[in-house]
Order: C-alpha cells, then structure tokens, then sequence
C-alpha cells in the first residue's frame, strides 16, 4: 500500500461507509453475545453444583459425629461405632484428595462465583 492520498481516501470513505458502522456493530452483538453466553453458562452450573457440593461437604464432616452419638446398648452400638469408624476422612480421586473442608470451600467458591457472574450480567446490561 502506497502513500498516495487518493488511496488513503479510498480507505476512510471504506470506513466511512453506512455498511461498515453495520458491521461494526454485528461483530460487537456477536461478540457481547458470546461472552454473555458463558457468563450465563457458567452462572448455571455454578449454581446447580454449588448446593450439592455443600451439602454433601457438610453431611460428609458431621456424619462421623452423628454415628457417634448414637447411644445404644449392646449390639447395635458396636455396628454404629464400626460405621462411624468406616467413614473415610478422605478420598483419592484422579490424584487428588477430597476432604469434606474441600468440598465446603468449593461449594462456598462456587456460590462467590454464581454471585460474581450476575454482578457482571447486571453491569453490562446498565451500560446498553
């Protein structure tokens, strides 16, 4: 492309051109669009997983606690203190431990997240 003035002008009247502030704002739209598409997403499986990953955090922590508190005489006291005893303080999974404290945070993270996603839903639609 040359310095020649009739070229420069050739491009701002491209610019210019009613077709391109169109354009211009199709691509915006689109790509509003998108980004919206996965703030909403990932608004929904926050907010699907983040109660069930509570509550099993929770009923993991305090399960050992409730089977121990179980006061019966004879044998079913024994089969509640083996269970109790059972209940793993964590699980190995894919090389990673999971502990009922983790699966609170990430139940508590994920709340954080739903709640930083509709922020930012309700941001961008008090600018349009």
């Amino acid at each position: 492309m040359s310095d020649d003035p009739e070229n420069l002008n050739d491009w701002r009247a491209t610019l210019n051109h009613p077709a391109m502030g169109v354009a211009l704002r199709i691509a915006k739209s689109v790509v509003r669009g998108m980004i919206l598409f996965a703030v909403f997403f990932t608004e929904i499986v926050a907010l699907l997983l983040a109660p069930i990953v509570l509550i099993l955090g929770i009923g993991w922590a305090v399960l050992p606690a409730i089977l121990k508190m179980v006061e019966t005489q004879g044998q079913p006291h024994d089969l509640f203190g083996g269970v109790a005893n059972a209940v793993p303080r964590e699980i190995l999974f894919g090389g990673m431990a999971i502990t009922p404290t983790m699966l609170i945070l990430d139940g508590v993270l994920l709340i954080a997240v739903a709640a930083l996603c509709r922020t930012f839903e309700t941001i961008v639609s008090s600018e349009t």
